[in-house]
């Protein structure tokens, strides 16, 4: 087991998605969808998270640049 740090939306904004404090229990596998920092580290921008039913909650902030995002700088060779 490799402990990451996922970075969301503020807490008001995940709250008026739908996520709340009874939305995922100490312990429940997960899938996060995201961006991994570019220096390697496990640290990540995330974009959505599975719960095992296959839901999905949205917890990506508006605005946070990310490869492939409207409004993100161009980069050279990036992929989509």
């Amino acid at each position: 087991t490799t402990p990451w740090m996922i970075e969301g939306a503020t807490p008001n904004t995940l709250l008026r998605r739908g996520f709340t404090r009874d939305a995922v229990k100490a312990g429940t596998e997960i899938t996060i969808v995201g961006f991994r920092a570019k220096n390697g580290a496990n640290r990540a921008n995330g974009r959505d998270l599975i719960l095992p039913d296959g839901s999905r909650l949205f917890m990506q902030s508006s605005g946070t640049g990310a490869p492939g995002e409207e409004g993100a700088p161009e980069t050279e060779g990036a992929t989509e």
